[in-house]
């Protein structure tokens, strides 16, 4: 009898790449209404690129957003933890890891990376499941033709980019180093990523160990804040920013603002 599982080795990376450009954090901080209006209209929104600009003033990209499959819905908006997921799995594939698995995403979203005795438990597992499910259905329509034009990204040429937010599928009877597991499989980059890298590689990078937080449990809402916060201390001393954070921002972009104060 044949073995018809297919075995993968994977290293996993240690490096955190996310896409940090102004429609990456835009996506991530829709409200429910915003992103179902965007996707029920099915109309380009006009996003504001820059404001201000010394020569141009307002720069304008069209967006639209839409979602691939009939029977499936987004019924709420994406969030912090959803952008975590993604930053994982962007820096699986810039690590040439063309597979990637939960438990894989759950010990780089809680920095435990290389830990074989790290794993999901069933509502970690059942959130990064759900957010996945999201990313590789939400598809963005994204027109940054007067950006690159206007600036000279991607040397003046215009782009238009087409494509669901990860790009991969599901590989339910694999192994990976020998352990039964659900895989997945990244099939290309994710336009997050693409469009940082035209925005002269507007992106932040750090070692996911930092997020290795002793005596704390991982719930999707603990690892969205410690991941949101990491990226605003990255941002912090990239742009030498003043210093500071509010918990007024953080309880915002968590989307805890409304919440009870022992939540908080």
């Amino acid at each position: 009898m044949f073995d018809l599982k297919k075995n993968f080795q994977i290293i996993p990376s240690k490096i955190r790449i996310i896409p940090n450009d102004r429609v990456a954090k835009k996506l991530f901080n829709l409200t429910t209404e915003d992103l179902q209006g965007w996707i029920k209209n099915n109309t380009s929104v006009d996003f504001v690129e820059m404001q201000h600009h010394k020569k141009f003033n307002e720069i304008i990209s069209p967006i639209k957003l839409s979602v691939e499959g009939e029977n499936f819905t987004i019924s709420e908006p994406l969030g912090q933890f959803d952008s975590a997921v993604l930053s994982v799995c962007i820096s699986e594939w810039s690590a040439r890891n063309k597979v990637t698995t939960p438990s894989i995403i759950y010990r780089n979203l809680s920095g435990k990376v290389g830990r074989g005795d790290a794993e999901p438990s069933k509502d970690q597992l059942a959130a990064i499941f759900k957010s996945i499910d999201k990313l590789m259905r939400l598809q963005i329509h994204y027109d940054i033709s007067e950006l690159c034009q206007k600036l000279n990204y991607n040397n003046g040429i215009p782009e238009k980019l087409v494509s669901v937010l990860l790009p991969c599928h599901y590989l339910k009877s694999s192994t990976v180093n020998g352990k039964d597991t659900t895989v997945i499989s990244l099939n290309a980059e994710s336009p997050l990523l693409k469009i940082a890298h035209l925005k002269n590689n507007q992106i932040i990078t750090y070692d996911t160990s930092l997020l290795d937080i002793p005596h704390q449990q991982n719930t999707t809402l603990n690892i969205a804040v410690k991941n949101y916060v990491m990226v605003r201390v990255q941002e912090i001393k990239l742009h030498r920013m003043t210093p500071t954070i509010t918990f007024a921002d953080v309880f915002e972009k968590c989307k805890v603002a409304d919440a009870d104060n022992k939540k908080k």
